[in-house]
């Protein structure tokens, strides 16, 4: 190494932060205290033991903050072995073992975190990664280690490949138990507030975990290692409801329960009997919490969308009631100022009464009363309260509005016919009849205007009725220029309009009203060679039935 890149390391380890001096002694603490406390039943005084959960720290450290860590790695593995091995190897073993180990490992934690798993796991795909990446690196781990041992003749050849098998569950096994649980600081999903928020379901996990830890000791003092597996039951139990985090925080107080209990009961089985078993639960834990957490992240992102759809929803309602009221209270509000500023003119000097005066502010007056009217029931409908049904006759709503519209008809040289004949009453909402009415007879009008002022054909509007059954049917057809081919399907959409200058909200508008209040709108051909509406209204109340 030359004198450049001593310098360079030295200048790098001199402007490390101190929340990084921190971490790093952290480590070398949690590392030595977990190595220290899982030295139970070497084999043969080496560090081969059944439960490794000090390596769960090396690939939470790795998987977190990089390759940059592995001389700290290192130097731990090999502090590690120089402190809790009862006979240590040469150093130069020690010194060999600890960089191969911690070479294998930030190998693998390279390429877990090239494939985004350098933070909590939270689908099984991720589990699936993280599980099959770790067990072949604890497993190449454990055959060069073991190598090692047996080339400086700490172990014989014999033993070669019962510590191969041993040391690789031990390390697999304190990672999957470890490893998670130290990521969850990360991305900080340990949510206290919902755990706060389930106490009672707390306090019987909390007696399961006591029920398992007092399962430990009956299987320690009964020597049968059958008796471990009902601790599936609890573990799967706070997986399935608090996903990995729960599963992972449980399985590694269960596993350190039980070796403690096998370790501290005179007579028990060893505790490589139970190394299986042990990384079976962990696995299991592991994968069914993945499983808990995709889930319950699926659900939340559900909840969100359909929170924003159903704010969309609201934005679209408000945006088509201003629309609608934008439609709806034109004609009303021109007709009324067009009425009041005739009235102005009727008085004006020579102060002389003018006959017509009184019907002008009369016509005032109800086109005033009519957009009043319009607004409260548009109001009404959007806010969902629904149809106000009253026995209605709907012919002479349909004269009433073309009353409003005379003036207009008589400028645009248009006829209109009203053929009346012994109808029923209907069902309905007279004020949203009224504005259906109203704006089928004036598209009608904007199509007459649309024409060329000078032509031979004939402007005619006609309404007929006729009872079918126990509905009323009611057509309004003209002889304009008809509906264009390109809007036939389209027709009754929102903001599907022909005209220049039009919202295309009248009739997708008339349709909902209608529908609402039981009755229907549609669009047939005109004997007439215009356009053809028809209303189809109920002439009763049909009863809801209960399912």
């Amino acid at each position: 190494m030359n004198d450049s890149s001593t310098t360079e390391i030295r200048r790098q380890v001199l402007t490390l932060s101190p929340q990084s001096w921190l971490l790093g002694a952290g480590y070398l603490t949690l590392y030595l205290l977990l190595d220290w406390a899982s030295y139970v039943q070497p084999l043969r005084h080496t560090s081969i033991t059944p439960w490794n959960p000090n390596t769960g720290v090396v690939m939470a450290l790795l998987l977190t903050r990089g390759w940059r860590w592995a001389p700290l790695v290192t130097l731990g593995i090999f502090v590690g072995e120089l402190l809790t091995d009862d006979a240590p190897a040469p150093w130069w073993v020690r010194a060999l073992a600890s960089g191969y180990l911690a070479l294998v490992y930030t190998l693998a934690a390279w390429g877990l975190r090239r494939r985004g798993l350098g933070r909590p796991i939270g689908t099984p795909k991720a589990a699936a990664w993280f599980a099959g990446v770790t067990a072949a690196a604890s497993g190449v781990a454990a055959a060069g280690y073991v190598a090692m041992l047996v080339s400086a003749g700490v172990l014989n050849s014999s033993e070669a490949w019962t510590s191969v098998g041993r040391y690789w569950i031990g390390e697999f096994n304190g990672i999957i138990a470890l490893t998670p649980v130290l990521l969850l600081g990360v991305g900080r999903a340990v949510r206290w507030d919902d755990m706060l928020r389930h106490r009672r379901e707390l306090m019987l996990q909390a007696l399961g975990a006591v029920f398992g830890v007092a399962l430990a000791f009956a299987l320690a003092a009964a020597r049968d290692v059958r008796l471990f597996y009902p601790l599936f039951a609890p573990v799967t139990w706070v997986a399935l409801r608090h996903g990995v985090p729960g599963a992972m925080i449980s399985v590694s107080l269960v596993q350190a329960a039980l070796v403690a209990a096998l370790e501290f009961t005179p007579g028990s089985i060893p505790l490589f009997d139970v190394q299986f078993p042990l990384l079976s639960l962990g696995v299991t834990a592991l994968f069914l919490g993945a499983l808990a957490t995709q889930r319950d992240s699926t659900l939340r992102q559900m909840r969100q969308q359909d929170a924003a759809l159903q704010r969309s929803m609201r934005f679209a309602v408000a945006g088509q009631l201003a629309s609608a009221l934008t439609h709806e209270l034109n004609q009303p509000m021109t007709a009324l100022l067009s009425y009041v500023r005739s009235a102005e003119l009727m008085t004006e000097p020579p102060a002389r009464a003018d006959e017509r005066l009184s019907g002008t502010l009369r016509k005032a007056g109800e086109e005033a009363g009519r957009a009043a009217a319009v607004l409260r029931r548009l109001r009404e409908f959007y806010r969902g309260e629904g149809a106000r049904l009253e026995p209605t006759d709907a012919l002479s709503v349909c004269t009433r509005v073309a009353e409003a519209l005379r003036d207009r008809m008589r400028r645009s040289a248009v006829e209109f016919k009203l053929r009346r004949a012994g109808m029923p009453s209907v069902m309905a909402d007279r004020t949203q009849l009224e504005i259906v009415m109203h704006n089928l007879l004036t598209n009608c009008l904007d199509a007459f205007d649309a024409l060329p002022a000078t032509g031979s054909r004939s402007r005619r509007i006609e309404v007929t009725a006729e009872a079918r059954g126990a509905d009323v049917l009611i057509g309004i057809d003209d002889s304009g220029p008809g509906i264009a081919a390109n809007l036939t399907e389209r027709l009754f959409e929102p903001f599907v309009t022909s005209k220049i200058s039009g919202m295309g909200l009248g009739l997708s508008l008339s349709r909902s009203f209608l529908r609402s209040q039981g009755g229907d709108l549609w669009s047939e051909p005109s004997r007439l060679g215009g356009a053809r509406f028809v209303i189809r209204l109920a002439t009763r109340v049909t009863p809801q039935t209960s399912m």
